[in-house]
């Protein structure tokens, strides 16, 4: 029992990592965020990546975010979610996405900004004799300075490719809580499958753990939690739907992203595992029943 509580313990934690963006893309990003709100036209026009600045209404469409901000400074700046993406995956050209939750003095917003790389510089930090210095934009990755030389830092350039301003309302916030009003029962039902596949999974575990006569209880109580296939639900629009080629440990998940626009997403798995140690109990009971 020790050891499976060890081990709730440990995915439990497992899934509470804060999000992490490629470093030079959240730097070139919340510099860009600044310009846009400041209204710095020379430093937008150089941060616009060569698709957005070839667009006619470019230019429209960036002063209608910036007319959004509001004048004063933002309080704070939170990442929300980061995700890099490599031509590797089939997904076009490669490119970091970002949310930002900014925090002003009267009213919270959600930016979302997408940068790509558009090559490297090396700088030279400042010293207390020289300022800080940078090349221009090489299109290869410089090689790091050799052994006493003088050093500089290799930075990866970025562009903004896309970018938008979300309020975040407080009638926003209360249509994405989960105990908002306009549930169905088909969304409660859902629910209620999904708590019920936790407890079976775990009820198993513990059957497993006490039986007498098992081989491998422990491995069989991991069996246990083990489920084939995932259901999901939109909790807010009850939008539902169902991934095959998924393998996931324990039975019942609920999660909401930081973002506070983001929803509520209920999932359970197929508790395959539990029903192959259920078996397993029933074929021990009928060899060892008198």
């Amino acid at each position: 029992m020790r050891r499976l509580a060890l081990l709730l313990v440990v995915l439990l934690m497992a899934g509470c990592a804060a999000p992490r963006a490629e470093l030079d893309a959240d730097r070139m990003g919340r510099l860009f965020v600044d310009a846009v709100q400041r209204g710095d036209w020379p430093a937008i026009d150089k941060g616009l990546a060569p698709t957005l600045m070839a667009s006619p209404d470019h230019a429209e469409a960036i002063e209608a975010v910036r007319k959004a901000f509001p004048a004063d400074p933002p309080w704070s700046i939170r990442l929300l979610a980061s995700r890099q993406v490599t031509p590797e995956e089939g997904e076009g050209q490669e490119r970091a996405e970002l949310q930002y939750l900014y925090q002003f003095a009267e009213r919270r917003a959600v930016i979302d900004l997408t940068v790509v790389p558009v090559g490297w510089r090396k700088v030279v930090p400042a010293t207390a004799q020289t300022p800080r210095r940078e090349s221009g934009l090489l299109k290869a990755e410089p090689e790091p300075p050799a052994a006493g030389s003088p050093g500089y830092d290799v930075v990866r350039v970025y562009q903004a490719l896309t970018m938008s301003y979300t309020e975040v309302t407080r009638e926003d916030e209360a249509a994405q809580a989960f105990w908002a009003p306009g549930r169905t029962p088909g969304q409660w039902l859902f629910l209620g499958l999904s708590l019920g596949t936790l407890v079976f999974m775990l009820w198993t575990a513990v059957r497993v753990l006490r039986a007498p006569g098992l081989e491998a209880r422990v491995f069989w109580a991991l069996i246990c939690l083990a489920g084939v296939g995932t259901a999901w639900m939109d909790w807010t629009s009850g939008i539902a739907g169902f991934l095959p080629t998924s393998l996931r440990l324990m039975g019942f998940g609920l999660e909401k992203g930081p973002s506070p626009l983001a929803p509520w997403m209920v999932s359970l798995t197929l508790p395959v595992g539990a029903l192959l140690a259920s078996l397993r109990l029933a074929i021990l009971r009928l060899r060892t029943s008198p």
